[in-house]
């Protein structure tokens, strides 16, 4: 018989779904069916897949401490924290934009992934990697693009992480970005658009063209202009692949640095003059404001050629949120 207590971070799942997570060797058959036959005991009683459990609860497993160990296989390690960081990860949390029990912001930068991919780069799921403990696995709950900087979330406890994804989905949080257009835009405005992925792009359409197509909504105010370029800061209602850069775009005022989208000779004089390579978006600030979560956290913009440029135009920074130092 072996006892064990449900921690923190464990804390509001599902009992059928928590168990597979601690004992991935066991399968949800055979788990299913100890609950059954109260093999598997919570709290010194018979125990229903679908029960929650909380902090402090004790699971009781009427196994030899060999079945056990076995039925634990891989989860039984956490993931390895002795191996030192890339220089690029560790820098986010040294310090975090913001930090508490329950959750960590950092300010991604530009060129750094959310999510890994076959190059094998570094990405800020490395990072929140680190936030792992037991059967509870750490994961960045928003995504930007490769190219955008900004605001990211890693929720430090599964808690947490369920309240943020629900209020992810369900339109909850508030999301405001910084983008560098091409053009002139003198007066605020809203993009309420259908969009659709076609050949690794994603594309504005009508309604009637397409049924998988789906609503994408943000609004921009400009900040400052000078007929050429114009500086807007950006409330986005929904959350779809390249939505901001693709609704701009759409409008007629591609973000610079944005060859996928906009100008290529454009941006390709942009990146002699000020080595841009990537679109000059930055989520700046996130916030949620709930009875079960609440937080509020701006991010710098650090990005050098995103200063460089704002520095040429002979703009005032404070219009543009805090700057890096």
């Amino acid at each position: 018989m072996i006892d064990y207590r449900i921690p923190q971070t464990a804390d509001g799942q599902r009992l059928d779904r928590f168990l597979m997570k601690f004992m991935p060797g066991a399968g949800k058959g055979l788990l299913m069916k100890m609950l059954r036959k109260k093999r598997i005991k919570r709290n010194g009683r018979r125990a229903e897949p679908k029960d929650m459990v909380v902090q402090g609860d004790v699971l009781t497993f009427y196994f030899s401490e060999e079945t056990f160990n076995k039925f634990r296989g891989e989860t039984e390690q956490e993931p390895s924290k002795a191996q030192p960081l890339p220089r690029v990860l560790a820098d986010l949390t040294a310090p975090p934009l913001y930090e508490d029990a329950h959750l960590v912001g950092i300010n991604k930068p530009a060129g750094l992934l959310t999510q890994p991919d076959r190059t094998g780069a570094p990405s800020v799921a490395d990072l929140a990697a680190r936030y792992s403990t037991g059967t509870f696995h750490a994961a960045p709950a928003n995504r930007l693009d490769r190219g955008t900087s900004g605001v990211i979330l890693i929720p430090k406890d599964y808690g947490t992480q369920k309240i943020l994804s629900g209020a992810i989905r369900e339109h909850q949080t508030q999301k405001t970005y910084l983008a560098l257009v091409f053009g002139q835009i003198t007066e605020a405005g809203d993009c309420d658009d259908r969009l659709v992925r076609k050949n690794n792009k994603t594309c504005v359409v009508s309604e009637t063209d397409n049924s998988e197509s789906k609503r994408a909504r943000l609004r921009y105010t400009p900040i400052k202009s000078n007929g050429h370029y114009t500086l807007l800061k950006i409330r986005l209602y929904t959350g779809k692949t390249h939505q901001i850069r693709v609704q701009l775009a759409h409008l007629g005022h591609p973000i610079v640095g944005d060859v996928k989208y906009g100008s290529a000779e454009a941006n390709r004089r942009l990146k002699r003059q000020y080595g841009l390579s990537h679109p000059l978006l930055h989520a700046m600030r996130y916030s949620l404001d709930s009875k079960a979560l609440h937080f509020d956290i701006e991010a710098p913009v650090t990005d050098p050629a995103f200063n460089q440029i704002l520095d040429a135009l002979q703009w005032d920074v404070k219009l543009c949120g805090k700057r890096g130092e």
